[in-house]
């Protein structure tokens, strides 16, 4: 018995096949499948989830691979038996609820021009979010879900980037073993997130950087301690002498992108084609 999901709001051109499943699109006409995957005011039908046995708890992580793919919010409908007619045919063409939040645009290539690269992404996603002891181990599962639900399910700048923070601090040290000792500056977030990011996954980011900000993670430390001390939206801070100006608006995309990076590391997921630079420079492939 076959039992198949509707996927709304997924940009999808070529069949997908992985594991004992398969996702076929809609459309093959590149500009159609953009225009129904990437509208923002209602959720279109755009594949078929199609399986033998499909759980709950594997659509809740499926939905979220792929939501984290557009950095958009992706539907999955419950599972229904296949019949003889078009999988389509079994599903509503639209759902309006609520409008989708945008998270800044797609992170991984179309597979109209990037061929392979999301059914990679969502096989490596998949094994590491199913890895019980892998999760349990890493807390990847917090950041990753974390990730999601920033952009997923709040317009508050300040609620998105708390939970991109937390995500990526607890991951770190649960990776690293290193818990807070107060009063102990080996522990404190700033040189242990950059030190791991830069040994670890190679991403060019100082604990302080003057001449360049955005690459200094105090910079990040300094945005979350005034929201998360204060519930300012920005801090002064003495840089060598000079007086500036941290705002959450400044620093908000170039953290956004480089937690979705960070995640595209930790899943060992590289089609030559992603930009690991592009927190800085936000041209996000090549």
């Amino acid at each position: 018995m076959k039992y198949i999901c509707g996927i709304y709001g997924y940009q999808i051109t070529q069949e997908i096949q992985f594991d004992n499943f398969q996702i076929l699109p809609l459309t093959d006409n590149h500009q159609e499948a953009k225009e129904l995957a990437r509208d923002e005011s209602s959720y279109n039908l755009t594949a078929v989830l199609v399986g033998e046995s499909i759980t709950d708890d594997f659509l809740f992580k499926l939905q979220a691979v792929l939501s984290f793919i557009e950095h958009l919010d992706v539907l999955i409908t419950s599972p229904v038996e296949s019949t003889n007619e078009s999988p389509f045919s079994q599903f509503n063409q639209k759902i309006i609820t609520r409008r989708r939040n945008s998270g800044g645009g797609a992170v991984i290539g179309e597979d109209t021009f990037f061929g392979s690269s999301r059914k990679f992404f969502i096989q490596k996603a998949m094994n590491k979010l199913q890895d019980k002891s892998f999760c349990e181990k890493t807390k990847f599962n917090i950041l990753f879900f974390k990730c999601v639900e920033a952009f997923r399910n709040s317009d508050f700048l300040d609620v998105q980037y708390f939970l991109l923070f937390s995500g990526l601090e607890t991951f770190v040290r649960a990776k690293t073993g290193v818990q807070i000792i107060h009063g102990d500056k080996d522990t404190e977030v700033s040189p242990l997130v950059s030190k791991f990011l830069s040994i670890n996954y190679g991403f060019n980011i100082k604990i302080d950087f003057p001449n360049d900000l955005k690459r200094a993670f105090s910079s990040y430390a300094h945005v979350r301690n005034a929201l998360f001390h204060n519930s300012e939206l920005k801090v002064d801070k003495n840089i060598n002498g000079i007086i500036v100006e941290f705002k959450l608006t400044d620093y908000f995309s170039n953290f956004r992108q480089l937690i979705a990076l960070v995640i595209l590391k930790i899943v060992e997921f590289d089609d030559a084609h992603i930009n690991w630079n592009s927190w800085i420079d936000f041209q996000p492939f090549k």
